[in-house]
């Protein structure tokens, strides 16, 4: 998936180490397989490559994380979208990564496409190229979690390309502790942190993944309603929630608000979110109520 993956945990009686760590791995390679657009065999491709108004046969994970990131849009008024494939290629933050001319600015409104009401089938009904990758990382480290979990191991965190879950406790009895950053390109700070037990924690930022065309610097991630990178104070957006798959998409979703309406939009719904703003004389981090609240009740 383009990142590096970590899995610590506390080993447990008759199940080998390695036993441990090739199912997390499996788990992985599996949503790797199935929902990459760096591969072009992959499930994912094989369904944008199809013709429209044709039923897709797709495995049910797959099924299962497009619903989710059509109910995350619906959700979001479409500030997060899976069918914005062809302006994130367009804008070098896919497969190909150098854009040959940047795509025409546009709004994106519902995804078209058809889940099949009885089977795990997919039909376009025009043109579209979808994109998982604001989701399916997440979803990757919730079925590592599960496979870690289904050997008996009760005590573990497992991180991929900076989706995070974590439950029980660490070999000498305290809490996982994930660390944030300060959103700062090209340095790595630490900035505080929050408890994790049974928790997923996700972050969209704009700092890290950077082109530069024209003479500007563009951050990966686009604005479905726009068409366009965003741009705008909010920095980065970290948000926990007990699916980590669901954390990755509202994290991106509250990125794309941007600063004035993520912080209300985290307070309607009570999403745990923690964000990071620019503003004139340095950095302002805004926690919402349920953040507060969730560090409150797992801090000793």
């Amino acid at each position: 998936m383009g990142g590096p993956w970590q899995l610590r945990f506390v080993p447990v009686a008759d199940v080998p180490v390695q036993t441990v760590v090739q199912a997390a791995y499996d788990a992985l390679r599996l949503v790797d397989d199935q929902m990459s657009t760096y591969r072009p065999d992959s499930d994912l491709m094989r369904l944008n490559a199809a013709p429209t108004d044709s039923w897709v046969t797709v495995p049910p994970d797959l099924m299962s994380v497009v619903a989710e990131g059509l109910r995350i849009g619906e959700l979001s008024g479409q500030r997060f979208n899976i069918g914005i494939g062809d302006t994130v290629n367009g804008w070098g933050f896919g497969p190909l990564p150098t854009p040959v001319q940047l795509p025409t600015a546009k709004a994106y409104g519902r995804v078209p496409i058809l889940l099949h009401p009885t089977r795990p089938a997919i039909s376009k009904t025009s043109a579209v190229t979808l994109d998982l990758c604001g989701l399916a990382k997440g979803f990757a480290v919730d079925q590592a979690a599960r496979a870690v979990s289904a050997l008996g191991v009760g005590n573990f965190m497992i991180e991929a390309a900076g989706e995070i879950y974590a439950q029980g406790r660490r070999g000498d009895g305290s809490a996982w502790q994930i660390g944030f950053e300060l959103p700062v390109p090209g340095k790595r700070i630490l900035d505080g942190g929050a408890i994790v037990d049974r928790m997923a924690v996700a972050t969209s930022g704009n700092y890290r993944n950077i082109r530069h065309i024209e003479n500007m610097d563009w951050g990966h991630t686009i604005d479905p309603t726009k068409g366009t990178p965003v741009t705008g104070p909010l920095l980065s957006v970290t948000v926990a929630h007990h699916r980590c798959m669901t954390a990755d998409a509202l994290a991106t979703a509250l990125l794309v608000m941007g600063a004035e309406a993520a912080p209300a939009f985290a307070n309607l719904h009570g999403l745990k979110s923690r964000m990071m703003i620019k503003v004139e004389n340095g950095i302002l981090e805004v926690c919402s109520d349920a953040f507060v609240g969730w560090q409150r009740s797992v801090c000793p």
